[in-house]
């Protein structure tokens, strides 16, 4: 279900192409540093029923379902034995770039084609409404310079990038929208390392979607962000060999104490 959105004017003009990001706002890292081989980020799917009430308007007789962040809010706060819950999924994801599908059916060729949502790999595309998303982690610049980041949405979403000591910048679209691309009004002066970031969203009827996409300074055009910056911890796993060579060194330290 689409409604316009009129409490964003500004996000509207932006969309509208009549404003355009002027100077870079700057963000230190979290973590700095040279960050590579990415290993996915986090994500967390919930899916009610459609008679399921939140806090925007399901006082109303006709309140049903997700209408905003607040009801997100919500929903991800549900466990999976609350009897409004259909299903819930928690996995590592490679990109942000995922619908329901009918949203692929119709839209997807225009949108870089996403994949289809974890929780709906055998549910019906006439049942596959009423969903919320959650996907946190880090990404890692290696380039330092301007950037901008764009989140695909269909019907709403939050998303915050997170620097040192608190600080942050985050961009919103509450309510219900038309699917389309919102990026931050001004680019970001980003440095090499770690950002943190969490992404929220949510749909209620019809086509749902939610992507993340960058422009960076290498490419000004909207791209995906790639699995190679995104991480689940600012700690890399050790590969294998790693921990081979740390073992081998304890067995000859405990040798040595031992002679």
């Amino acid at each position: 279900m689409y409604l316009p959105n009129l409490r964003n004017t500004f996000s509207l003009l932006f969309l509208l192409g009549l404003t355009a990001p002027t100077h870079a706002l700057p963000l230190t890292p979290q973590y700095a540093g040279i960050y590579e081989n990415g290993d996915g980020v986090n994500s967390r799917w919930v899916q009610v029923t459609d008679d399921w009430r939140g806090n925007i308007y399901g006082n109303q007789t006709w309140g049903t379902g997700i209408w905003g962040l607040s009801d997100h809010t919500q929903v991800m706060g549900l466990t999976d034995s609350d009897p409004f819950v259909v299903q819930t999924a928690t996995t590592r994801v490679n990109q942000i770039n995922f619908s329901d599908q009918r949203f692929i059916n119709e839209w997807g060729n225009s949108w870089s084609t996403p994949l289809l949502a974890p929780i709906f790999g055998n549910t019906p595309g006439e049942n596959q409404d009423n969903w919320a998303s959650s996907f946190w982690g880090y990404i890692a610049i290696t380039t330092p310079g301007s950037y901008n980041f764009g989140v695909l949405y269909d019907d709403g979403f939050q998303f915050r990038l997170f620097g040192e000591n608190g600080s942050s910048q985050s961009i919103l679209l509450d309510g219900l929208n038309a699917r389309d691309r919102l990026g931050f009004s001004e680019n970001l002066s980003l440095s090499a390392g770690l950002y943190g970031f969490q992404l929220d969203a949510y749909e209620r009827l019809e086509a749902g979607a939610v992507q993340l996409a960058w422009s960076t300074p290498e490419a000004s055009d909207w791209a995906l962000v790639p699995q190679a910056h995104l991480f689940a911890s600012p700690i890399p796993e050790p590969s294998v060999p790693v921990l081979m060579l740390a073992g081998m060194i304890a067995i000859g330290l405990s040798r040595r104490a031992l002679n």
